[in-house]
Formats: C-alpha cells, sequence, structure tokens
C-alpha cells in the first residue's frame, strides 16, 4: 500500500508538470520568469538534564512561465527526546549509589510532498491541477493522498498584497496507522484555499494560507489546515521565517490503548480504540535559502 501510494503521488506530480505551456501573465508577475528554488532548514537541539534533538527541513521547486507555475513541493520533521531514569542505592544520603539509564524515543515526524500546475485564464480566474501526500504517523496518518482539480479567483494583484482563493473537486486514498471500520478509506471530498501575501515593511512580509477540505462520504470529517508566517530579510537570499501550522480535523484518527482489567476480573481484549486530539500546532523558526 506504502509503495502505491508512493507511485502515485509521484506520476500525479509528473502529470501535473507535463501539461505546462507559456502563454500570458501569472498571478506573482513581480517574480522573475522561469526557474526557482528555496529551501528552509530548522534545528534544535538541547543537553544536559533534557536531550531533545528536533530538525526539519522544506523545500520548493517552482518554474514560471507568463500565465503559468508549475510548483513542487516537499518536507520532512522529526523530533527524538531521552529520558532518563535515576535510582539509588544505598542506607543513607552519605552513602549510596546513583544509577541512571537513558531511552530514547522518537516524539514527533511527519513527512509531505505536493505539486501543482496553474493557468491564468484572465486577470482574475485561472484553473489549477495537483495532489498531495502526506504522513504523519503521531496524528494517526500511515499515508493520505488527494488529488484535486478546480478553479480560483485573484481579488488582489499588487505590489504591496496579494490574495487568491481556490475551490476544488478532490479524491483522497487515506490509510491509517489504526484502522476505522466505520469511516471509508477512499472518498470524494471538495477543497476551499486562500493564499495571502502582503508586505508589512522593506525586509518584513507576512503570509497565511489555509486550507479546508470536507469528506462528502461523512461531512462530520472536515480537517482544516492554516499556516501564518513572518518572513524577515537578512539579505537577498536569506530570510528569517517563524511560522505557526495549526491542523484540526474534526473527525481525527484512531489509537490503540491498551486496556488493563481491575482486580479480580479479566478483560475481552488487550486494547481499545480511542480518537486522537482534533488539534495538533507546529511551531518553527527557519533559515530560508533562495537560489
Amino acid at each position: 500500500m506504502k509503495q502505491t501510494s508512493v507511485r502515485m503521488v509521484v506520476l500525479g506530480v509528473a502529470a501535473v508538470v507535463a501539461s505546462a505551456t507559456q502563454t500570458g501573465t501569472m498571478f506573482g508577475q513581480d517574480k522573475p520568469l522561469g526557474s526557482a528554488f528555496t529551501t528552509e532548514l530548522t534545528a534544535v537541539w538541547t543537553a544536559g538534564n533534557a536531550k531533545i534533538n528536533t530538525f526539519g527541513v522544506d523545500a520548493q521547486y517552482t518554474y514560471l512561465w507568463e500565465r503559468a507555475e508549475a510548483k513542487l513541493q516537499g518536507g520532512a520533521v522529526r523530533s527524538q527526546t531521552t529520558f532518563t531514569t535515576r535510582s539509588a542505592l544505598g542506607t543513607s544520603q552519605d552513602d549510596f549509589t546513583l544509577t541512571e539509564t537513558q531511552d530514547t524515543e522518537k516524539t514527533a515526524e511527519a513527512f509531505y510532498a505536493r505539486g501543482r500546475y496553474d493557468y491564468q485564464f484572465s486577470d482574475l480566474f485561472y484553473g489549477f491541477g495537483g495532489t498531495d501526500w502526506l504522513r504523519n504517523t503521531f496524528s494517526g496518518i500511515e499515508s493520505r493522498m488527494l488529488l484535486a482539480v478546480g478553479a480560483g479567483n485573484i481579488w488582489v494583484n499588487s505590489e504591496r498584497a496579494k490574495f487568491k482563493t481556490d475551490y476544488s473537486a478532490t479524491y483522497t486514498f487515506q490509510q491509517d496507522v489504526v484502522e476505522n471500520p466505520f469511516v471509508k478509506s477512499n472518498f470524494p471530498g471538495v477543497r476551499f484555499s486562500y493564499d495571502l501575501w502582503t508586505r508589512l515593511t522593506s525586509s518584513t512580509e507576512f503570509l497565511s494560507v489555509l486550507v479546508g477540505d470536507l469528506n462528502l462520504d461523512d461531512t462530520d470529517d472536515l480537517r482544516f489546515d492554516v499556516v501564518n508566517a513572518l518572513p524577515v530579510a537578512i539579505s537577498a537570499r536569506l530570510q528569517f521565517k517563524p511560522s505557526l501550522q495549526l491542523m484540526w480535523r474534526n473527525r481525527p484518527s484512531l489509537t490503540e490503548v491498551a486496556l488493563t482489567p481491575p482486580a479480580g476480573q479479566t478483560a475481552d481484549t488487550p486494547t481499545v480504540t480511542i480518537p486522537l486530539q482534533k488539534l495538533d500546532s507546529i511551531f518553527k523558526v527557519a533559515l530560508v535559502v533562495k537560489f
């Protein structure tokens, strides 16, 4: 299932990019035509009494024509924590032997890949097709791939601000870590999103992107993914970028919990399933490098 999903993502991205043509003026017209590449690096290390290692990377490749844009994105975040357990063997404060054991656990991990092609038909209207893939086992998602085809409107496109909205039909292929027998793994849906950029000062920008997805097979299954960022230019090629991502799902995936029966009783099953939390948040401070 994992290999099939990855192959479908690659084929979907290839199909989106292969359909590009060169005509007109695309949203983001102040950018030079041709290719551009940016990468974001995030790292945190703590040592001493607490040991936590976090590393993240995001990359984006864009090719811009006069009326079209092809975009590929990918990234990953991983965090691990080392827990220290201490015990003392002896008879008093002055006579004991201290023993320490350390156990390292992975506490967060997520991967994503996206591909999208936009074509602008007029100054206010464009069409697009795209695909994205996600793996976030700590949120209960082993693999989720979504295909989208839709259109959008450009509401503001100036040197100081840009704002556009998307509307699309989607189809999702999802595999959870713990299967939910009452929810279909493949389902049609609809998506709404907005993309806002504004320049606050000569060196500071504000970005806000929201994506909302609705499962048409189960309308209680609604999810939102919003990212707000404040890039600050260090030089022509470097940015300091703090950002906050909020991912909310009304019907989250399930997880298994060990079942311990009361004293003197037996359990019919070793585990029970419960829903995970509806909201996940990621705060990052990244160094952005433009090529």
